[in-house]
């Protein structure tokens, strides 16, 4: 009896350690490739074909890395802290791309400490397709770079980038060009939208938001956190609607500033939409535009007199020029 009972103890630990071992054994760092292989291991002498496949294969907090730039490497789902890459991190044409024509090209359903970051990367919606990237959950998104483009689905889809938190969470954005995104009337380059119980830190840097239906829009009517943005330089311009348009449920309030230039666009400029909504203009050019910077039902657009807003149908009046 005492034998088989030391047997089976035997069999137990030692299955154990084979399934710790298994999961361990997964990469710090996966390589997908053109030439690649999903049966692969997904290491650089034998990479992976898909970045689905790479994703599964990496442990939390890894890196996959694209080898070459010549090949769809698919849509993928991200459920951890993990970092993509293009195969150079700053060169437009070694951008790695994914291709859709339904559904997202990135989804993150990450955990509540995670950290995710995209760089590089090109996402192309086919005129058909919802969403480049869809944030549910995680800590912080980190764009880099890309280009992220014609994302056609209807309401409530269509964005190069649709920021939903369902808790707090960050999103950092530089140098990334978004165009196309949207219908005529729905959709934007980017759009900040916490689900209820969410809120957001954003940070947007150089980026170009060119024929969205929308440039930057934050919606907060499902909130109760509120965001808090920045918007530093970048041009947001001939967009099918507003530039910049921010409804407020909770609290909205954003900086523009670093000489940003919101040009052409058929509806707004800068446009606050209800109490609590309140943006605050610092060394920004908006020119080009139906109507440049418009309140309204209590929302303000705060200007710090030296902002240049002129040559538009209706040039619109900051609700007040602060006096430092």
């Amino acid at each position: 009896m005492r034998k088989g009972l030391c047997l089976s103890f035997g069999i137990l630990l030692a299955s154990t350690f084979i399934g710790t071992g298994g999961a361990l054994a997964q990469n710090v760092t996966s390589f997908v490739s053109s030439t690649g292989n999903d049966g692969n291991a997904c290491t650089f002498a034998a990479p992976c074909r898909n970045f689905q496949r790479a994703h599964d294969q990496t442990n939390a907090g890894g890196f996959i890395q694209a080898l070459d730039a010549v090949a769809d490497f698919g849509a993928v789902v991200i459920t951890k802290a993990i970092r993509i890459s293009g195969s150079s991190t700053n060169d437009p044409g070694s951008r790695a791309l994914i291709s859709v024509t339904s559904g997202n090209a990135i989804t993150i359903n990450a955990p509540a400490n995670a950290n995710i970051s995209l760089v590089n990367l090109e996402l192309r919606g086919n005129g058909t397709s919802d969403n480049g990237v869809l944030f549910n959950s995680g800590y912080l998104l980190q764009i880099y770079g890309g280009a992220f483009y014609g994302f056609g689905g209807a309401s409530p889809n269509g964005f190069g980038v649709k920021f939903a938190p369902q808790a707090f969470s960050r999103l950092f954005i530089n140098g990334l060009n978004a165009s196309g995104n949207g219908t005529a009337s729905t959709g934007a380059a980017v759009q900040v939208n916490p689900a209820s119980g969410g809120g957001a830190f954003v940070d947007l840097t150089n980026i170009t938001a060119y024929n969205n239906a929308f440039g930057l829009a934050i919606d907060t009517s499902g909130s109760t956190t509120g965001v808090n943005a920045v918007i530093h330089g970048g041009i947001l311009q001939y967009n099918r609607q507003d530039g910049i348009v921010f409804v407020a449920g909770a609290p909205i309030g954003v900086t523009v500033d670093n000489n940003a230039l919101i040009l052409g666009n058929a509806g707004n400029g800068v446009r606050a939409i209800n109490s609590g909504a309140f943006a605050r203009l610092n060394n920004v050019t908006i020119t080009g535009n139906t109507t440049g910077v418009a309140a309204l039902s209590g929302g303000l657009v705060n200007s710090y007199g030296n902002n240049s807003i002129d040559g538009n149908g209706t040039n619109g009046t900051p609700t007040s020029i602060p006096l430092k």
